[in-house]
């Protein structure tokens, strides 16, 4: 690198022709410009701060008063040589640190063009013979600012690369983790931060920027061991952390380096919602073929439960209502009407209706329907607090909100108190029942899937196919009873 630089610096004396008798030259002149530096470097920045785009640069008079005294001393070499390879050094630098603070490349010409006018002008009036010293000074400001402008270009060349890869680095939607031979974070992107809720992870421990269970789910200090032992990358396709609603899942990479900053990188890909689209297909797949399944079965038995209905209607008046046969009967009809209902859950379960939404109000709609059920259930206190608004389908917000009222009126078995809390977009219902079974709370959206002893499994699948149909959700979550409590999101 050494002698490529010196060659550029012989191949630039040799374009611009310089000889050493230049250095002499100028040297020569030395006392005749230093009593004008000041008033020379003086010029220089008025003619800088003319222009509006230097109050970009130039923050006030304390920089200033420092690049005045930066610039003397550039002025003192150009006289006193000698103009080596370290002169050229000196020379390229400049140009990095004009990179560094921003400053535009057009003030480095402005520098040589009013250095050169000034002190021109002062060589000819002092001088017998200035032009051999002016030419001097022309070809060695040339050297210095080919120096300058081509470190300047390549910098601020290198700064713009940078920038565009900080860019491309910031935005990355996946986690990256840069961790040295300590174990501590020395760089991340920025969804690194999001792992742990927002907090910064630089300078940390890299197992403490992970989310709470990653670590112990995937094994990754093992991971990261096995990694470096065999410098070989490990992938751990799939990490599921929590088994609940609230779950999480992460693609993990971890890559050994080798570099004096960095040991291995941790590579952080979060898969929760692509996991979820993926259940969610699958389920709207089993569903349709259970939807499907539901309807010729539930065409199947409405006409005859019809038929037998109207029979047994029809026996049951020639009875007298007393005898046994009359009761037996009647037991019967029930069944029949039990089936009846089941049924007409199936046709609602094969058929859901498409959603017309509207703006609503959620805690009016909540009042119309615990208004229905608790006429039935005067001993169970059911209370609406708060208010709210969502995009809905009334008739469907209703069914779910009398679906989810009444499991919760059935669950506290006739003595006990039901919430229903509304917000805008959100609403939920909560009871003081028994909850829940932890078991249970993964299936309890499955069709057939019923806690109560009688309860045909349709109600919870049908209510939810409801949400999603007005682009909502609903879900089994933490209330504030001790027992179940479903929450239901609209779009706001």
């Amino acid at each position: 690198m050494g002698a490529m630089q010196d060659d550029a610096l012989a191949e630039l004396k040799e374009w611009v022709q310089y000889e050493p008798d230049d250095a002499g030259r100028l040297s020569a002149c030395l006392p005749v410009i230093e009593p004008e530096l000041a008033r020379i470097i003086d010029r220089f920045y008025d003619e800088v701060q003319r222009h509006p785009g230097s109050r970009d640069v130039l923050t006030g008079p304390e920089q200033v008063e420092r690049l005045k005294k930066t610039l003397r001393q550039w002025l003192y070499e150009v006289f006193r040589g000698p103009h080596d390879e370290a002169y050229a050094e000196r020379r390229r630098a400049i140009g990095h640190r004009h990179v560094k603070v921003g400053l535009p490349n057009r003030y480095m010409v402005t520098a040589m063009h009013v250095i050169e006018t000034e002190v021109g002008r002062l060589l000819r009036a002092r001088c017998d013979d200035p032009f051999p010293a002016i030419d001097s000074l022309h070809r060695v400001l040339c050297i210095d600012l080919a120096l300058m402008s081509g470190t300047y270009v390549s910098s601020h060349g290198r700064l713009q690369l940078d920038t565009l890869h900080e860019l491309l680095v910031e935005h990355l939607r996946v986690a990256v983790l840069l961790v040295d031979e300590n174990g501590v974070v020395r760089s991340a992107t920025r969804p690194s931060a999001q792992l742990v809720a927002g907090a910064e992870v630089t300078g940390r421990p890299w197992q403490e920027a992970l989310p709470p269970g990653l670590l112990e789910a995937s094994a990754l200090d093992t991971q990261v061991e096995r990694a470096l032992a065999h410098h070989r990358e490990v992938t751990l396709p799939r990490v599921d952390v929590g088994g609940d609603a609230e779950g999480r899942s992460f693609r993990v990479y971890v890559v050994p380096l080798r570099h004096e900053l960095a040991t291995f990188l941790i590579q952080i890909e979060e898969l929760t919602d692509a996991v979820d689209m993926e259940s969610r297909l699958r389920r709207s797949e089993a569903l349709a073929q259970l939807g499907a399944l539901s309807a010729a079965v539930a065409h199947e038995l409405r006409n005859p439960l019809a038929g037998i209905s109207g029979a047994l209607q029809v026996i049951t008046r020639t009875m007298d209502a007393e005898s046994s046969q009359h009761r037996i009967l009647m037991k019967v009809e029930s069944e029949v009407r039990r089936l009846n209902s089941l049924v007409t859950d199936l046709l609602a379960f094969a058929r859901p209706g498409s959603a017309a939404l509207q703006k609503v109000d959620l805690a009016y709609i909540c009042s119309e329907v615990v208004e229905l059920v608790q006429s039935d259930h005067k001993a169970v206190t059911v209370r609406i607090q708060g208010t709210g608004s969502a995009q809905a389908d009334p008739n469907l917000l209703r069914q779910i909100l009398h679906n989810l009222v009444r499991n919760a009126v059935d669950a506290v078995d006739g003595k006990g108190e039901v919430l229903v809390s509304v917000a805008d977009a959100t609403l939920s219902v909560s009871d003081s029942g028994p909850g829940v079974p932890p078991e249970k709370r993964e299936e309890i959206f499955e069709p057939f899937v019923t806690t109560k002893t009688r309860g045909t499994g349709l109600g919870l699948a049908i209510s939810q196919r409801s949400a999603e149909a007005m682009n909502g959700s609903l879900r089994i979550v933490e209330g504030p009873l001790r027992g179940a409590c479903f929450e239901l999101r609209l779009m706001p």
